[in-house]
């Protein structure tokens, strides 16, 4: 648990950093790569990753959000933004989700929205990174509170988690390496 939370701290400070100094793409690859690796904590055997994903993002991110779209459309952004840094996805084309517009700093969602609606993209929704942030804070803590009241669930989680990276300094890489050449 203790390098779970050490990455997952690392992974919320880097997006902070880059919605702080305005680096938005960036910030949304974070953030979305973020839900996908949440989302895996949870990956149950009968799933895909984006069944998974709009499972995740349902049941933790959008729970209390303002945010005002579906999982599948976060799901399609992500499709989006982490492949080819658009809006663009197949579920958009084939008309399952929405696009999604994204306000940031001091910008606000409705205007985002009347401008959209305005200029003929009824159909597209709008987001504020800020709340997204915040959601997916919420949707870790959210996560975490359901697992230990979950024993099927924490089982998944440490499962998982147990195979993220570790970090090792160089002076225990030594130390151990000491060792062994005593034996």
């Amino acid at each position: 648990m203790e390098s779970f939370y050490a990455h997952t701290k690392d992974l919320v400070d880097a997006i902070e950093d880059c919605a702080a100094k305005m680096q938005i793409l960036p910030c949304l690859t974070l953030l979305y790569s973020g839900m996908d690796v949440m989302a895996s904590l949870d990956l149950r055997a009968s799933e895909n990753n984006r069944d998974s994903f709009v499972r995740w993002v349902d049941a933790y991110l959008l729970k209390d959000s303002p945010i005002e779209c579906s999982a599948l459309d976060l799901y399609a952004a992500r499709c989006g933004v982490v492949h080819t840094f658009t809006a663009d996805s197949r579920l958009y084309q084939e008309g399952r989700a929405k696009k999604i517009a994204y306000a940031w700093g001091l910008g606000s969602v409705n205007n985002l929205r009347r401008v959209s609606d305005e200029l003929g993209y009824q159909d597209w929704r709008t987001v504020h990174i800020g709340d997204l942030v915040v959601a997916f804070k919420h949707g870790v803590a959210n996560h975490l509170d359901h697992i230990e009241n979950d024993v099927a669930s924490k089982e998944r989680f440490l499962r998982a988690s147990g195979l993220w990276f570790s970090n090792l300094n160089g002076d225990d890489l030594t130390d151990y390496l000491k060792e062994i050449d005593a034996k």
